[in-house]
């Protein structure tokens, strides 16, 4: 079966929400008069305002081009507009073109260097370049400014953590929601920090309240659904990805770690369903396709098991896992000399698996390959001589090759590292009947009877 220790799902963490800075239209007092020389500044600042609005009316509507076109209008007409430049910036960001929102969150703090909001902003931008250092100092100049912006905490909780500082990551966020208690991206964030320190009922609590503010958070509840596994909740992840996937039926991720769920709980069939279902959405899994072709496997589909297990390893073509189980389903198959190449791979990819030497020496033998399978399995044992399947499978090649003293002395140093190895006191008794040593023999055989009432006496 293939291991699903390593089965991880990871939720992007969000950057701080942007602030959009909603303008009121200036009106000019009724009692002013003004010449028309006069009234030309006002107004065309009136129309930028106005312009402005407009465009975040658009943003919000996620008409965001549209939206860009208002705040260059507006910059046309007043260049040193720097509510437009901050919203400009953030627009840009949202569509990934970070250089230029950087350029005009720099232009507006130069017009307003006290603008916490544009400093947050740029910090925005700065995450999403990567730039996680010089994202990590706009918040704090942001925080300098403004001490107590919540969404410049968060934002600096992700740099952090993108860069590997946890610890500070999750203070930055208990900051953040000192601040806001019920800022629901503040605690996703802290829950997935959570969640990366293996403080899983910690993280649990977390998502709980984050779902209380935004029930219909996916993103929200997925991460939740990490939790729940870490916890060894798997009943409750598998239900709560559930829900993930009926309201993102397109995440491939969460069909994934939905189906690593069930096949860790052996629901084999449901499993198949739901990496197939991440498969046709990103064909480029590999981890997916070899815990598919594990479940094909375990439901005795050896040729869909071989065909996901070839996809799989054609991404990663050095999974000593898959190369370990693609093996066994080649012996599955009877064919012992496919099983042997590969188990081959396998060892070359993870020279310390005795697994997968055990394996190969079975494949050895099974081809006829006596004398190969016992150089195998004599390094083997020799390098784990606590290993008793390595002595119990050496003496069945030395049996095979009617070698009786050496096959007994194989099978009495397994019995030794497991007394209750059933199949080795019965082994042990053919040997001894070629040895001409049938009371010991009797012996092993009622000591075989005994653990596993399934093995008879030879008649």
């Amino acid at each position: 079966m293939y291991d699903t220790a390593s089965m991880s799902f990871a939720i992007p963490y969000p950057a701080n929400a942007a602030f959009m800075l909603f303008l009121a239209l200036a009106t000019p007092s009724a009692a002013a008069i003004f010449s028309p020389q006069q009234q030309t500044p006002a107004l065309e600042h009136n129309r930028a305002v106005e312009l402005n609005n407009q465009g975040l009316a658009l943003y919000g509507q996620g008409k965001v081009d549209d939206a860009i076109l208002m705040y260059r209008q507006a910059l046309a007409i007043d260049p040193s507009f720097e509510e437009a430049l901050s919203n400009l910036g953030v627009a840009l960001d949202s569509q990934g073109r970070d250089d230029e929102a950087v350029a005009d969150f720099d232009t507006a703090l130069k017009l307003a260097p006290t603008d916490a909001v544009a400093a947050s902003n740029r910090g925005m931008a700065l995450y999403h370049q990567r730039k996680y250092s010089d994202a990590i100092d706009a918040y704090k100049l942001a925080i300098q400014i403004h001490p107590n912006l919540p969404q410049a905490y968060n934002g600096m909780g992700a740099a952090l953590f993108a860069e590997g500082r946890v610890d500070d990551a999750v203070a930055a966020y208990h900051q953040a929601l000192a601040l806001s208690p019920k800022y629901a991206d503040a605690l996703n964030n802290l829950g997935a920090a959570l969640n990366a320190q293996q403080k899983w009922d910690d993280a649990a609590g977390v998502f709980e309240r984050a779902l209380a503010l935004e029930p219909k958070s996916a993103d929200i509840r997925a991460n939740y659904a990490v939790a729940l596994a870490g916890a060894g909740r798997d009943d409750d992840a598998i239900a709560v990805y559930r829900e993930v996937v009926a309201a993102k039926p397109a995440d491939a991720a969460a069909w994934s770690a939905l189906g690593q769920l069930q096949y860790k709980q052996n629901q084999m069939a449901g499993a198949a369903e739901s990496l197939q279902k991440s498969l046709d959405l990103n064909p480029r899994q590999p981890e997916a396709e070899f815990h598919l072709a594990g479940a094909f496997q375990s439901q005795g589909k050896l040729p869909e098991a071989l065909a996901a297990y070839q996809r799989g390893l054609a991404l990663d073509p050095a999974n000593p896992h898959a190369l370990y189980n693609l093996g066994n389903a080649y012996m599955a198959m009877n064919n012992p000399r496919d099983a042997e190449a590969q188990y081959r791979k396998a060892v070359a990819a993870l020279p310390d698996f005795p697994e997968a030497e055990l394996a190969l020496g079975a494949a050895q033998a099974s081809a006829g390959e006596l004398d190969a399978a016992e150089a195998t399995l004599r390094n083997l044992a020799a390098r784990h001589p606590e290993n008793p399947d390595a002595q119990f499978n050496l003496g069945n090649v030395l049996f095979n090759k009617g070698r009786w003293a050496p096959a007994a002395d194989a099978y009495r140093a397994s019995i030794r590292l497991r007394p209750d190895f059933a199949h080795a006191h019965y082994n042990l008794g053919m040997t001894l009947l070629r040895l001409n040593d049938a009371k010991t023999a009797a012996q092993e055989f009622q000591a075989a009877n005994r653990l596993d009432p399934s093995l008879k006496p030879p008649q």
